[in-house]
């Protein structure tokens, strides 16, 4: 692992642990096991690094949600192998998982990095567009069909990781997939 790498895991374990709002450079730079200087290296401040680990976690999380899309399934079959892909990639990565959540629903934060926010869910936002003109999903406004899939899917990521309700039992997401779909479709 780079000096930069190590810094981006670094913030990750601290925002998680302690929050945005006691992240400071002397923390990150022992949990990195680098001189404090380094960090400036790489980035030019606290909130550059935030937002350098967002948007890492954006490409991630992009990447693995894309790979469940083909032009060649229909909307619904999209839609399931992308939720499928989503909640994989938060329940195999929690910690990216809690910094996502703190990040999005920041009031205070980063607020010129909503480009970021709107690449986290650009595979969705396709896959809606698509539904939408087919009338295969509700024509309501975009941010209304978030919520519907979005809200749901930390919830039920949230429950999981809390030990609430376990998403391995035999139909359980199948049940929770066919849910999401019937609050989208028209």
């Amino acid at each position: 692992m780079d000096k930069r790498e190590a810094i981006l895991k670094s913030v990750l374990k601290l925002v998680n642990r302690e929050g945005f709002y006691h992240l400071n450079m002397k923390k990150i730079a022992q949990e990195a096991g680098v001189a404090a200087g380094t960090i400036y290296l790489y980035f030019k401040g606290k909130e550059d690094l935030i937002n350098a680990l967002y948007a890492m976690i954006v490409a991630e999380f992009n990447q693995q949600v894309l790979e469940g899309y083909d032009d060649s399934k229909t909307v619904k079959e999209n839609f399931f192998e992308m939720m499928s892909k989503a909640i994989d990639f938060y329940l195999d990565q929690p910690d990216n998982f809690s910094f996502v959540e703190q990040y999005t629903y920041a009031p205070f934060l980063f607020k010129e990095n909503q480009d970021e926010n709107f690449l986290l869910l650009l595979p969705i936002y396709k896959m809606m567009r698509e539904g939408k003109t087919a009338g295969i999903i509700r024509n309501i406004p975009d941010a209304i069909l978030l919520s519907l899939i979005h809200g749901p899917m930390n919830t039920i990521v949230k429950l999981h990781l809390a030990h609430k309700t376990d998403l391995n039992k035999k139909g359980a997401r199948q049940k929770f997939y066919e849910a999401a779909w019937d609050a989208i479709c028209a």
